[in-house]
């Protein structure tokens, strides 16, 4: 019972000895180790990432959207209601504005649209799906958090630190160019709205002076046939010539509509966002990272050598 128990124990003082006489194993494994690890970094795909943080726009910077959107709001039908017209609020133009912009620069779609874009562009093959994909997912967008301190954030993912930055910039630049479309579309269809409002704010009013009108005229003749005054007869003859008499507030709406039709002028490139970080491009590569990979694979050498050392020293004592 007694020899059992130190048969069972763990010789220490055994174990480094062998060890440290097996120590050219350990040594030959962490050189391996560290060879293969530096062969694979240098051959294996590399991942640079280059990051852009902003924040919403300053009103310079979408100054032609707002004032078209002023001018709209001066000639809008509820004009006339109010006491005065109401200043547009530039944090609401501003705020829509940027949200348009942070929803497209999540959007999947987006991102396709913008590497099929680079590759007709740049005149390379054709992307596969699966490539395709891959590019999409090269693209990640993080919605900030104010309560956590976090801002809106988008990294790039490429093979060459040069080309992360620059992709970069030409996706927010792409996005800014979809932002723009989306507004003027937008800006278009609400102009459009307000128009069919005067237009048929217009249709009232001539109908109600033209039942005015009527009026007048059936009561006029009435008059002349029971009491065939001269004066009577004038007045409807100058009534029947001048025809239905345009309200001011008809002919303010003729001039409001006439201003409405020409449309809305045709915004300037602007830009959507203001940079709270610009895409630079990345001082170290996030993948492969070699020194985590040598150091991890330099203990894993270690651990094989010490495996190989052991086993060495148990044959001989055998």
């Amino acid at each position: 019972m007694h020899s059992s128990v130190i048969d069972n124990e763990l010789d220490v003082k055994s174990c480094v000895q062998r060890l440290w006489r097996g120590k050219k194993w350990i040594g030959l494994g962490i050189l391996l180790a560290l060879v293969l690890t530096w062969t694979y970094a240098m051959f294996a795909p590399q991942k640079w990432v280059s990051v852009a943080q902003f924040s919403r726009p300053d009103l310079p910077k979408i100054i032609r959207y707002y004032q078209q959107l002023s001018r709209l709001n001066q000639l809008s039908t509820y004009a006339d209601t109010a006491a005065s017209v109401d200043p547009l609020n530039s944090d609401t133009v501003i705020d829509a504005v940027y949200q348009t912009f942070l929803q497209q620069l999540a959007s999947v779609d987006n991102r396709r649209r913008f590497w099929l874009q680079q590759s007709s562009v740049n005149h390379s093959k054709e992307l596969t799906p699966l490539a395709l994909e891959r590019k999409v997912a090269s693209i990640q967008f993080t919605p900030g958090d104010r309560l956590h301190g976090t801002v809106d954030t988008i990294t790039l993912t490429a093979s060459h630190a040069e080309q992360s930055s620059q992709w970069l910039e030409r996706y927010l630049t792409f996005t800014d160019q979809q932002v723009l479309a989306l507004v003027q579309q937008q800006l278009a269809a609400t102009w459009q709205t307000e128009v069919v409002k005067v237009e048929q704010q217009i249709s009232f009013e001539k109908s109600l002076a033209q039942a005015t009108y009527t009026q007048q005229v059936k009561q006029l003749k009435t008059e002349v046939a029971q009491t065939n005054d001269d004066q009577t007869k004038v007045a409807l003859n100058v009534l029947e010539q001048t025809g239905p008499v345009a309200t001011e507030s008809l002919l303010h709406d003729l001039a409001r509509l006439a201003a409405l039709q020409t449309g809305p002028t045709q915004l300037t490139p602007f830009t959507s966002w203001s940079y709270l970080q610009s895409p630079e491009p990345p001082i170290s590569r996030q993948s492969p990272r070699l020194p985590l990979l040598l150091v991890m694979w330099a203990l894993v050498g270690a651990i094989i050598g010490a495996g190989v050392a052991l086993c060495k020293g148990v044959k001989k004592k055998e």
